[in-house]
């Protein structure tokens, strides 16, 4: 079995802050920093705008093509609906003609044909009997 040896720490209190020390540049180390990153923050501003004028043109020449794809959708669905409609009255129609109950209605419907023991009644317009606002007015 082996054993673990012990860690020891240094003296070095923890509650005491280390010192940072700082760099000293000479004004051409500073030049040359200024004009490094000068170059860096332009090279990446460029690099966005480029970017951002792709995405824009893209957008903008998807648009149209949305734009067509959605007339073409709303064609389709009002093409579907007329269609389900079609449908509907299709399956109402397809119901009542293979009724048997109603097999006797609509042989007579197609033929014209009445049953011997209805009698045909024929509405005529009566035209002798005249309004009364007519009748009033010569009072």
């Amino acid at each position: 079995m082996q054993a673990t040896k012990s860690v020891q720490f240094s003296g070095v209190s923890q509650n005491q802050p280390s010192v940072v020390k700082q760099r000293v540049f000479s004004k051409q180390q500073k030049s040359t920093y200024i004009v490094e990153t000068t170059l860096e923050s332009t090279a990446k501003l460029l690099t966005n705008i480029l970017i951002s004028i792709c995405v824009t043109s893209a957008l903008l020449k998807l648009l149209p093509h949305y734009l067509s794809i959605q007339e073409k959708l709303q064609v389709i669905e009002s093409e579907i609906e007329g269609t389900t409609e079609r449908l509907k009255n299709d399956q109402e129609k397809f119901s009542r003609y293979f009724d048997p109950s109603q097999t006797k209605t609509i042989m007579q419907e197609q033929s014209n044909q009445v049953e011997s023991d209805q009698i045909p009644i024929i509405w005529l317009k009566d035209n002798s009997i005249k309004p009364k606002s007519e009748s009033n007015s010569y009072l």
